[in-house]
């Protein structure tokens, strides 16, 4: 199981939301949230119901070469 913290970017149902609280006792469920062009939108996961968004997991060389 992926650890997440507070203010992390993530993905649930293929969405991007942000996590806003971790419940702390178990068992542990996140607040997400994300906006829409509707207004924000809510809704609580497990860690097992998320992704990293692999943009921010995978090393990659951005530095220009010379």
């Amino acid at each position: 199981m992926a650890s997440f913290t507070i203010g992390e970017e993530v993905l649930y149902e293929g969405a991007r939301y942000v996590i806003t609280l971790r419940q702390p006792q178990p068992p542990y469920r996140f607040r997400l949230v994300r906006t829409t062009p509707k207004g924000p939108e809510v809704a609580w996961a497990v860690a097992d119901e998320l992704e990293k968004i692999e943009a921010y997991t995978t090393p990659r060389s951005d530095t220009p070469q010379d």
